[in-house]
């Protein structure tokens, strides 16, 4: 296409305004293919720039999105812009990345001009707003998991008749190719109107998988009725009349008193084999959901159990950097198992099955162990982690001080690492705890900082003594200006309130070299060394002598 000056500045303008909010820009052509593409493709969507053009602008996006970006397009006004919207990366693309993205029809254009960018904590928001806002939208897998949750702990709560009711729609990509694009779109968006206006509160319904819908809803919606009416709207929106078969099952709440985590992992099982089997599942209620889920796992149960019984791990040390001296400040101690499968998965496991205190507490045991009979790690530090649904409880803080206080000496050798930090509710109590141990001596730090959007919120509310920057924003800090500008400003506050910053997943020099040029006094990674059988750390005298100089060189060309 052959552009005029004056053309080609106004479409400048364009890009410069578009680009002052946003990552990547695209023109649509009324095929549905991408023309035209510049920014950072390879970075928001996983594909090079160049390789985009030619393909279809919707394959970039999950399919459960697909609908409403459909909708945006066919209703998108000239000059009026579309959005923004919250939605998810196609995962063939990239696995769990999310975007938000604008549109605009431009006057005397026949393309469609999108514009994305990568999901911050205040645009996630706004989008997310955005899509709540819009009937026609209905939630994804995970929100709806979240809000399904909610809903039915608040119905328990107050003492109110809850169910979940899941429908299937048969062959829903036949459907669509014999109604049409248009058609099966119109039917999608009223069948989301209508399940969402029949949920608990108004928001609670979600497409689960393609042709796949869940709906909470109280006493009051009959589940039959709610199908027939879900196969009149197909009819009414096929230009044959023919509509479409749909099956539906409903889950009971049920008698049973299960606990909030038991609600939970019963929620997500169901779920889970929804998603898989549809309403073929075996599941009946939310009680068997949970029964059944147990008794899949029954073994690893067992497993894990007789572990963390007879002590059965090792420990492995990983030594956290002075990034000035380049000398082990301390080492984290991690755990290893004897079958060699993956610490996090075990731990994980753990936590699902509300063993997390169980298993840190023969964590502490073991390292105890080992300081108070390892002569030749008396003059060392180490840090022991402690998952926020621990720490939460009373009784296991009750059975961890009495612990410590038979080995008050080795407060100096000791101190414990929050994890899972997201998972704390009553942060007064905790912080209560760290403040009984910090009174004998030992140091807190709390892990992942800047990975939930309540961080700020445990840093004002938790005294603790160090942070440890969540990994995902260090392993950027040389590619993405944004996620660095985001370090920096976390390491100042700390800094400011006395906190030590630990930067985790450092890989290369450079990254030392940013990370210390921004004042964070600590490092961690592979960089140093990987997880040992024995804490060990020799200082790199030649990487230290790099490092200082470049840091150096660095203030020189700011002043």
């Amino acid at each position: 296409m052959a552009w005029d000056t004056d053309t080609k500045r106004q479409r400048d303008k364009f890009l410069a305004f578009a680009f002052a909010s946003s990552d990547l820009f695209i023109e649509v052509t009324p095929d549905e293919k991408v023309s035209y593409a510049l920014g950072a493709a390879l970075g928001v969507t996983g594909i090079d720039k160049s390789k985009l053009e030619g393909t279809s602008w919707l394959d970039l996006f999950a399919p459960g999105d697909q609908t409403i970006l459909r909708s945006m397009r066919r209703k998108a006004q000239e000059g009026v812009r579309c959005g923004p919207i919250l939605v998810a990366i196609n995962e063939k693309i990239a696995a769990n990345k999310k975007a938000v993205v604008t549109g605009i029809r431009m006057p005397g254009e026949n393309g469609f001009f999108l514009t994305l960018g990568f999901s911050s904590v205040l645009m996630n928001k706004i989008g997310a707003m955005a899509r709540e806002e819009d009937i026609t939208v209905l939630q994804d897998k995970e929100t709806f998991l979240q809000s399904a949750e909610k809903a039915l702990g608040m119905a328990k709560g107050m003492g109110q008749e809850a169910k979940m009711t899941m429908l299937d729609i048969a062959a829903p990509e036949a459907g669509r190719r014999r109604m049409g694009d248009e058609a099966w779109d119109g039917f999608l968006e009223s069948l989301a109107g209508l399940l969402r206006s029949k949920s608990i509160d108004g928001s609670t319904a979600g497409q689960i998988g393609e042709g796949r819908y869940s709906i909470v809803h109280d006493g009051s919606v009959d589940a039959e009725a709610l199908k027939e009416e879900v196969q009149r709207l197909s009819k009414k929106s096929d230009p044959a009349g023919r509509g479409v078969e749909i099956e539906s099952k409903t889950i009971e709440s049920g008698e049973a008193d299960l606990s909030e985590h038991e609600m939970a992992k019963a929620l997500v099982y169901t779920i889970n084999s929804f998603g898989q089997h549809g309403v073929g599942m075996s599941v009946k209620s939310f009680a068997e959901g949970f029964k059944t889920y147990v008794t899949d796992n029954a073994q690893k149960i067992k497993t894990f159990k007789t572990m963390v019984k007879k002590l059965d791990f090792q420990l492995h040390f990983q030594p956290v950097v002075d990034l000035d001296m380049f000398e082990a400040s301390h080492f984290e101690m991690l755990t290893r198992f004897p079958d060699g499968g993956s610490p996090y998965e075990w731990i994980s496991f753990g936590e699902d099955m509300g063993m997390a205190a169980d298993f840190d507490m023969a964590v502490c045991e073991r390292a105890i162990n080992y300081l108070a009979y390892s002569g030749s790690s008396h003059n060392k530090r180490f840090a022991i982690n402690l998952s926020g649904q621990s720490i939460q409880s009373e009784a296991f803080f009750k059975a961890l001080y009495t612990k410590l206080s038979a080995h008050k000496s080795l407060s100096k050798n000791l101190m414990f690492e929050i994890t899972e930090s997201t998972t704390i509710k009553n942060l007064d109590m905790v912080n209560e705890f760290i403040k009984i141990l910090q009174d004998d001596g030992f140091e807190i730090c709390m892990d992942d900082f800047g990975a939930g959007s309540a961080s700020f919120q445990y840093l004002h509310k938790l005294h603790v003594d160090y942070v440890k920057l969540d990994g995902q924003y260090t392993r950027k800090i040389l590619t993405d200006e944004r996620d660095a500008a985001m370090v920096k400003n976390m390491a100042q506050m700390c800094n400011d309130l006395g906190v030590k910053v630990v930067a985790e997943m450092i890989e290369e020099e450079r990254q030392v070299i940013k990370l210390a040029a921004m004042g964070i006094q600590y490092g961690q990674g592979y960089y140093f060394s990987k997880p040992v059988a024995m804490p060990e750390y020799k200082s790199d005298l030649g990487k230290r002598s790099r490092v200082r100089t470049s840091r150096r060189i660095i203030k020189q060309e700011k002043s």
